[in-house]
């Protein structure tokens, strides 16, 4: 964590950065369940992301982001609510082609923490023809690492595009490696950069 820090310091020196701030919906491809079983779309949830961006090359640079999500899954079924929140980390790099300043490719990894906090305690839930004590944690902690892929697409088009306004659309793939676990999800938002 200590390189991190140092390495987004050295960063932030750098002559050649903008910082820009996106605000959108998130959203999870994979579907939720009912308390009858039957599977819901998931909603859209809010997304607030900052980050920097800093050219390397000619059309290419490096775009780390720090970004939130309050997730709008809410439970339903008698066992009590709970809240969920996911803090991310991108590690981004930007390709902007020669003659179209007012489109970028964005492509990276990420890691997500996402935390579950509820009431804790116990409830009592059925096991066949008796039932079973299951425990509820009152906070509960998951990483996740991702690989990215994104747009930026830019309103001005102008030749120094970093400080501009935008749309960014960027796909997230959770657990890239694992065939049976691998799942996806995307944000769309409005980009400010400054």
């Amino acid at each position: 964590m200590k390189i991190l820090i140092l390495l987004l310091g050295v960063m932030l020196a750098s002559p050649a950065w903008s910082v820009h701030v996106t605000t959108g919906l998130y959203k999870s491809l994979i579907d939720v369940q009912d308390k009858n079983g039957k599977e819901v779309t998931n909603p859209f949830s809010p997304a607030l992301t900052v980050g920097t961006n800093f050219k390397f090359d000619d059309g290419f640079g490096f775009s780390p982001q720090l970004g939130f999500v309050y997730h709008t899954v809410k439970t339903d079924d008698s066992y009590g609510d709970y809240k969920m929140y996911s803090i991310f980390l991108l590690y981004d790099f930007i390709w902007v082609p020669q003659n179209y300043q007012f489109f970028a490719l964005r492509f990276g990894l990420g890691t997500f923490r996402k935390t579950i906090t509820g009431k804790g305690g116990t409830v009592t839930i059925p096991d066949g023809n008796s039932t079973a004590t299951a425990y509820r944690p009152e906070s509960a902690t998951s990483y996740s690492s991702t690989m990215n892929l994104g747009t930026d697409f830019t309103f001005n088009m102008s030749n120094d595009w970093f400080k501009n306004m935008g749309v960014r659309f960027e796909v997230f793939a959770f657990r890239p490696l694992s065939q049976e676990f691998r799942t996806y999800t995307y944000n769309l938002g409005f980009v400010a950069y400054f």
